[in-house]
Parts: C-alpha cells; sequence; structure tokens
C-alpha cells in the first residue's frame, strides 16, 4: 500500500503543473444564438432560444437574448446555432476504488486466480487522470464519491489540482454493519463497525481529513439486530452533524431505509428496492429533506457482465475508458479462471430485467416532492465512470420522469449534492461549468450524450480532446 501512497503522490504533484498552466485568467467567451435549457424551471421557461452565454473566467457573467446581449470586445465567440446549452451533469453517486471492469469487487466475484486484487487497485490509482477525463468527456463536471478508502481524499486532491477533471466530493471508509476482508488491502474501504462509540471513533479519524459526507453500508440480516444496528447509524448522524457533515446510507429495503431516517440519514444513496415505498417513508423523507439516489442500472451492469453479455453502447464505445471496456471481456478469462458463482451465470446466460419496484419507487418519490439526485455507483462491475451515467438517466426516464426531470436531478439537485449553490444552473453568477449539445435535451435524455463542448470552470473542452490522452 505504501508504494500505491507513494504513486498517487506523484500523480498529485504532476497534475498539480498542470493544472497551474492551464487556470482561469479572466477569458471572455460567448455562446452566441444557442437554445439556454433552464432544469430548474418547468414548461416553456425552461428552455430560451437564440440565447447568448457570455462567460468571463470561472464564472458566467450574463444570459440573455442574443439580440440584446451584447458580446464584449475580444471574447472568443462560439456559434451556438443548433446547439443547447445545459448546466454541467452531476453523477451524486461514484467511487473511484472502483474500476467499472471485472476485477474490481472481489467480493462479489474474485478473478484473483486470473488477476490479483491488489494490481486492480494500483491501475485504479495510476490511472485517475483518465478516469477524471471520461467523466469530462461525458459532460459530468461534478461527482460525489460516496465512500472508499482513505487514499479517497488523495483523489480529492488530485482533481481539485487537475486541469482535466470534475469536481469532486468525497467521504472516507463506509461504516459498516458487516466484515466485507476481500476488499482490505491495508487500508480497508469498508470498515466493519460494532457499537456507537465505534462508529463516532471512525468518523473522528475522516473528521481529520475533512470529508463532504459520512457513509453508512446499512446491510440488515433476518438474524440481525435492528434496534442495535440503527443505534449505529444513529451515533454516527450525531457525529457527522456535529461537525456540520451529512449522513449518507445504503439501506436498500424498506424496512432498513426507515430505519436509517428515524436514525438521521439526510441522503439515502440507493432505491427502495424490496417492496413499494408507503406513506410513512415519504413522511419521514419529507420531514427530513433527504436527497434520493435510484441508482437504477447498477445491478442490471453486475448481471451483464458477470453472465457474460455486456455489451457497450454507442456513447461508451466513444466515451469510457478502453481499458475498462477490455476488462468487460470474460470470454478471455481461462474457463478454469471463473470464480464458480460467474460460471453458474455464464451456464444459465440469464436475462436481465431492469428493476421495476425501484422504479416504481422513483416515480412515487418525485411525486411526493422528495429531492431526486441522479447517480450511477459508477466503479460497480458494468458501470462505467463518466459515460455510465447515460444508462442510468434512460432507466429514469423510462421510469415515468420527464426528460426535464431527469435532467433536473443531474444539475439542480445534484448541485445539492455537492453543497455548491453556485452549480446546477445557466444564470449569471454562477459557476461556467456548462455543456454544449448537438441535440435538444428536452426531447429525449439519449441526447445528453451528443456534446460538442464541455466547460468546467469557463475551460473549453470537446469530448474528443479529452479522449485523445486515455489510451
Amino acid at each position: 500500500m505504501s508504494r500505491f501512497c507513494c504513486s498517487l503522490m506523484v500523480l498529485v504533484v504532476a497534475l498539480w503543473g498542470a493544472a497551474a498552466a492551464s487556470s482561469a485568467d479572466g477569458t471572455l467567451t460567448a455562446i452566441v444564438g444557442a437554445t439556454v435549457v433552464h432544469p430548474e424551471l418547468d414548461g416553456a421557461a425552461a428552455s430560451s432560444s437564440d440565447s447568448t452565454v457570455i462567460i468571463a473566467g470561472s464564472r458566467i457573467k450574463a444570459v440573455g437574448p442574443a439580440a440584446t446581449t451584447k458580446v464584449p470586445r475580444g471574447a472568443r465567440v462560439i456559434d451556438g446555432h443548433g446547439k443547447w446549452v445545459i448546466p454541467g451533469l452531476i453523477d451524486s453517486h461514484v467511487h473511484f476504488f472502483q474500476s467499472g471492469n471485472l476485477y474490481t469487487r472481489p467480493d462479489a466475484a474474485d478473478f484473483g486466480a486470473w488477476r490479483p486484487y491488489a494490481s486492480e487497485v494500483q491501475r485504479n490509482q495510476t490511472r485517475l487522470p483518465q478516469t477524471f477525463r471520461v467523466w469530462l468527456a461525458s459532460g459530468v463536471t461534478s461527482v460525489a464519491d460516496v465512500g472508499g478508502p482513505f487514499w479517497n481524499f488523495q483523489v480529492r486532491d488530485a482533481a481539485r489540482n487537475s486541469g482535466t477533471a470534475p469536481r469532486v466530493a468525497v467521504t472516507g471508509p463506509l461504516i459498516s454493519m458487516v466484515d466485507d476482508p476481500k476488499l482490505d488491502l491495508g487500508d480497508p474501504p469498508i470498515v466493519r463497525i460494532r457499537s456507537g462509540e465505534e462508529a463516532r471513533q471512525l468518523v473522528a479519524r475522516e473528521l481529520e481529513r475533512k470529508p463532504d459526507y459520512i457513509k453508512v453500508w446499512f446491510i440488515h440480516r433476518t438474524e440481525d439486530d435492528l434496534a442495535a444496528q440503527e443505534a449505529i447509524v444513529r451515533a454516527s448522524a450525531e457525529a457527522a452533524h456535529a461537525a456540520g457533515l451529512r449522513l449518507a446510507v445504503h439501506a436498500t429495503e424498506l424496512l432498513v431505509a426507515k430505519s436509517a431516517l428515524h436514525a438521521g440519514a439526510d441522503y439515502l444513496v440507493h432505491s427502495v428496492e424490496d417492496e413499494p415505498v408507503d406513506e410513512e417513508f415519504l413522511a419521514l423523507a419529507r420531514e427530513r429533506h433527504i436527497l434520493y439516489c435510484p441508482t437504477l442500472f447498477v445491478r442490471m451492469g453486475y448481471l451483464y457482465a458477470l453472465s457474460g453479455t455486456w455489451q457497450a453502447t454507442e456513447a461508451e464505445r466513444r466515451l469510457a475508458d478502453p481499458q475498462v471496456l477490455a476488462g468487460l471481456r470474460l470470454d478471455e478469462v481461462p474457463a478454469d479462471k471463473l470464480p464458480e458463482r460467474v460460471a453458474k451465470l455464464v451456464s444459465e446466460h440469464r436475462e436481465v430485467a431492469p428493476p421495476t419496484v425501484a422504479m416504481q419507487n422513483l416515480l412515487k418519490v418525485w411525486n411526493a416532492g422528495i429531492t431526486v439526485v441522479m447517480g450511477t455507483d459508477a466503479g460497480n462491475i458494468g458501470t462505467l465512470h463518466g459515460p455510465g451515467v447515460f444508462r442510468e438517466m434512460e432507466l429514469m426516464q423510462r421510469a415515468g420522469l420527464t426528460p426535464l426531470q431527469v435532467l433536473r436531478s443531474a444539475t439542480v439537485n445534484g448541485a445539492a449534492t455537492m453543497a455548491l449553490s453556485d452549480l446546477g444552473s445557466v444564470a449569471a453568477g454562477k459557476l461556467a461549468d456548462l455543456v454544449v449539445l448537438n441535440a435538444d435535451p428536452l426531447a429525449d435524455v439519449a441526447n445528453l450524450s451528443h456534446a460538442s463542448l464541455v466547460f468546467r470552470d469557463g475551460h473549453a473542452f470537446t469530448p474528443a480532446e479529452l479522449m485523445s490522452a486515455v489510451h
């Protein structure tokens, strides 16, 4: 692990130099004639055609009709006719310690006989610059990593010091109800906690690194004492809230999710997926003003990948890390190296179905006025950093949300995940994290995958330019 940390520190120093060379210098840019999308608004107000957006340095200076919004002298002018300008997308649930390939979760499918897990972790650390780039190339300008090893905090530092990275919010190891030894290489992403006092101790260790969240992995089995587990969540919430932080909780069953809310959870990072949400749950969620992240695709990603049926989408072929795509080729693993569970899936060729209950609950939660945020759980097997957002948003649309609502979850609502009020909309004074699209995102969320330009802090990139350094 010391070698891993040393290599990561070298990476941070290198990225610092790149950032200094590309820092905001007050240059002016004008996008002229575009349709500007305002996902915080409804109806006809949600878009304004033939508009001009003026960017000064890292912020938006003005937005208005092209006929009356003057382009400053010396500004770089971008022809926006036939284009749509949206806020930068925000993925509210990712994990940088995982890559998305077959080898990244040995607790789910252990390919150690073919590729050691330690080499996979080293790959993920040294390849951070490429991972950052695929996020930006996909139009995602901010991400929240809701749990990983303590080296997660170095990931945030590297992103802050890079000129080609999204904004990154992080937390450290998950406060867990169960052990997960296969992920422990000396800096575990998941730590078993047996009491409220142990939870407070781990939170205190994380607070030294100034996390953006505290996270609980609330795994409840029938033989577990729910009240004792709830006490651990409550202790975690109290310690987080005392430090001015929010508590994120993994709770995928209705009983467990309600327990988490009673204990003080602020952010449910997954859907309730075992049964329909009830009025008690909705009332608790509204009362606590929580964030709710559906993560609809992630289980499908596992099943596709581990049954040998995973196929890259058109967007993933353009925008994903090619190393990760290659690492999803199950046919390259010798048959005698396949984990038993994987071999069984391959032999069954099971059909992968969308998560019906979770999708129905998403619509109920949205209609109840609870803040839904788009998040992928990227890094898990089959769910890719970057273009994985397009699979997730397509499922959200299939669940019954309109394209505008899906976009709102990935922009305005995502800004709440990042705790940055100057993200999430195209308006004067906001940070210039923007995406220029070639097709109308309010007609179909699939059009979100067709960006011609991505702005991060006022710096413009083409997806092709970003991907040119991802080999």
